[in-house]
């Protein structure tokens, strides 16, 4: 049974240093955090995986003020406001929001989730596990992860337009993804990683424009990465790695100045990479590694100064490194083995002092030396000397 202030999601925790993912022949490492909304690594690919920040606390709901509040005259002359009546439930929206609730239950086998506790009772939906609601009675909040959900996902979630929070990570849970979803605008975590989710993203989570997290990772999502993502403004952690999506990365995604952590690894991703994901400035890491990306790595990437993680491993990029990565001070972790990248290592990478780990060989057929100051975090150098 749920209080009427939710628990915030565990926060993730990062290794003291990184661990390599296995791919064809070398590999990045890789950080494993405990992901609630992304998939928790799997041993046997152990290829890093998104993880979502804490989740924030809801913001306590105030009454808000009478400003027409009459001042009365007492006998005495002395002014008395009246007082501010308190705020009262209502039915229409908490009877709307039990229809929804009920649907989900019996789409999800709710006889058989792990915890049920006053699912369908008369009780008032704060009481039902997993819920919370506001001084409205109107849902706020519905986190159940691994919780035995299975089955698909009920059109009806998009009538509960007051929620903030869904967490339904680790079930299992099948289909596609209701359009219906895009209705949820108040919404500012979408936790559904870790299921059997199937079809594509719809275009109309690109409408979830408060949306702080979205983790879809470890599903089977097929088709593209819908461009209306790129509406998606406030958007600090996007994690739908792991699924078999496809065709090029939309350029839109570069439109999102807040996006902290980029996950689209192991997926079936085709085309350039954009360079207007040099844009992405407030970007910290970054993976796009086992795909199917051609071409060059942008040199606008030099521009993502607080990027501390760079994964481009396997995939088929062609080229030379770009000196302008030299510029990303503040990296700990580049993983741009397996791939088909020719030329000599840039002396500029001596300037990445930060460097913790790097994975440059595997396929690619570099040339020259390894600058002295990154010699130490270099994994696999191959026919490569120091300078």
């Amino acid at each position: 049974m749920c209080t009427a202030a939710p628990a915030p999601t565990a926060a993730p925790t990062a290794t003291a240093a990184p661990v390599p993912p296995p791919t064809r022949r070398s590999q990045p490492p890789q950080r494993f955090v405990p992901v609630p909304d992304t998939p928790t690594p799997a041993p046997a690919t152990a290829t890093p995986v998104p993880e979502p920040t804490a989740t924030p606390e809801p913001e306590t709901a105030t009454p808000e003020p009478n400003p027409a509040a009459t001042l009365e005259p007492t006998p005495a002359a002395t002014l008395t406001p009246t007082a501010t009546p308190a705020p009262t439930p209502t039915p229409a929206l908490a009877e709307r929001d039990r229809a929804a609730l009920t649907a989900l239950y019996n789409a999800t086998d709710g006889p058989n989730w792990s915890n049920n506790g006053q699912w369908l009772s008369d009780a008032p939906l704060s009481e039902w596990e997993g819920v919370t609601t506001d001084e409205s009675g109107q849902v706020t909040y519905l986190t159940m992860p691994n919780n035995g959900l299975s089955g698909e996902l009920p059109a009806e979630l998009g009538d509960l337009t007051g929620l903030i929070e869904l967490t339904l990570y680790g079930n299992q849970l099948t289909g596609e993804l209701p359009a219906e979803l895009g209705r949820l605008t108040n919404l500012t975590v979408l936790s559904l990683s870790d299921n059997q989710l199937t079809g594509e993203l719809p275009a109309a989570l690109g409408d979830l424009t408060g949306l702080l997290r979205l983790y879809i990772a470890n599903n089977q999502l097929t088709g593209e990465i819908p461009a209306e993502l790129g509406n998606l403004s406030n958007l600090t952690g996007l994690g739908i790695n792991h699924n078999q999506l496809s065709g090029a990365i939309p350029v839109e995604l570069g439109g999102l100045s807040s996006l902290q952590t980029l996950w689209l690894h192991n997926n079936r991703l085709t085309g350039e990479m954009p360079a207007e994901l040099g844009n992405l400035s407030a970007l910290v890491e970054m993976n796009l590694g086992d795909n199917q990306l051609t071409g060059t790595i942008p040199t606008a990437l030099g521009n993502l100064s607080r990027l501390e993680n760079l994964w481009f491993y396997s995939n088929q990029l062609t080229g030379e490194i770009p000196a302008e990565l030299g510029n990303l001070s503040n990296l700990t972790g580049l993983g741009i083995n397996d791939n088909q990248l020719t030329g000599e290592i840039p002396a500029e990478l001596g300037n990445l002092t930060n460097l913790q780990g790097a994975w440059l060989g595997g396929s690619n057929a570099l040339t020259g030396c390894i600058p002295s100051s990154i010699q130490e975090a270099i994994r696999d150098p191959g026919d490569l000397t120091g300078c």
